[in-house]
């Protein structure tokens, strides 16, 4: 009896463990549901446009998708330059070589530039190991419009911190292709009277262009100039061309640069996140008088939330990481 008593007693105790485990189980697991979703959640498809040449912010935005790649955040799926230099395109390879990502195609403006601009560090650039694919190196267009088609509609996210050259001859080509595989487009550039990525080469007409017939959605990014960044590059290895880039620029020192182009990448990436407000009111404009309207939906700007050196430090982090394995 007193056995049976003992067994009886001891069912119950189980029992009672079984269901308090049952009820914990169904509390945590709606929270594992999100961490699992959160893990599972696909990196943004990306186009890098960049006017890798006379400033060095394009190397260190390049360094930053990167690394927002290595954390799954991102996929890069081409790089489209569109200034002139010859060095450009195995400057670009070197650097997705140095973070294990050298099959990433990469396209070249293939027009004429008015005034082409020169480069202190491409050519040192080009020296750093790496394998361009293919050869000859295809026009932008031509690789957007391969790219652009091979992907499903609505996912693609195009980042550019450089002129709108590329992006004009892709919209007079095939606008409806656009239409139907861009989800948006982040263009780097001052919001009124831009002095620099939107007029330079003579290029403010086909800026009006894009920015008047852009069929998705287009943000424009332009903080940065305060938010200095680039000299914990030195406390990278020699072999990282991006430490490089930053040592040739400043004349064989390591200086902060301002981080327009960053920040355009970090928002095209992580979208709004903590980091900006997007503001749908107001207006744009170009220096040929072209003036534009915000829209919900369809155009904005971004206005900064952190601090300076808040970003600073995001951004250098993400700079400086070394390439996953």
């Amino acid at each position: 009896m007193q056995y049976s008593g003992f067994y009886f007693q001891r069912k119950l105790i189980i029992s009672s463990f079984v269901t308090l485990l049952m009820l914990f189980i169904m509390t945590i697991t709606p929270n594992n549901s999100v961490a699992q979703d959160t893990e599972n959640t696909l990196p943004k498809s990306v186009i890098f446009e960049t006017d890798m040449c006379t400033d060095v912010d394009d190397v260190g935005a390049l360094a930053v998708l990167h690394a927002l790649a290595d954390s799954r955040e991102a996929e890069i799926l081409a790089i489209s330059f569109n200034e002139v230099h010859p060095s450009a395109a195995d400057a670009i390879c070197a650097i997705n070589t140095w973070y294990n990502r050298d099959d990433i195609p990469i396209g070249i403006y293939k027009g004429d530039l008015a005034a082409p601009d020169e480069s202190s560090y491409l050519d040192a650039l080009a020296n750093f190991p790496h394998n361009l694919p293919p050869l000859p190196t295809p026009s932008s267009l031509e690789l957007y419009l391969q790219v652009l088609r091979e992907q499903p509609d609505n996912s693609v996210t195009i980042i550019s911190v450089g002129f709108l050259n590329n992006l004009y001859d892709l919209l007079k080509a095939d606008s409806d292709l656009i239409s139907q595989k861009v989800t948006e487009l982040v263009v780097m550039a001052v919001l009124i009277d831009d002095p620099y990525n939107t007029i330079r080469h003579d290029l403010v007409d086909t800026s009006e262009y894009v920015i008047r017939n852009w069929p998705t959605p287009l943000v424009i990014s332009q903080h940065g100039e305060s938010v200095h960044t680039g000299t914990r590059l030195a406390e990278t290895p020699a072999e990282n061309p991006v430490r490089e880039a930053y040592y040739q620029q400043f004349n064989k020192q390591y200086k902060g640069r301002s981080s327009w182009d960053q920040l355009a990448v970090l928002y095209g990436v992580r979208g709004l996140s903590n980091y900006f407000t997007e503001i749908t009111d107001g207006k744009g404009r170009l220096s040929n008088g072209y003036e534009w309207e915000m829209q919900p939906g369809f155009r904005s700007y971004l206005d900064p939330r952190l601090s300076d050196s808040e970003f600073a430090e995001i951004i250098e982090d993400l700079m400086i990481k070394p390439p996953r394995k």
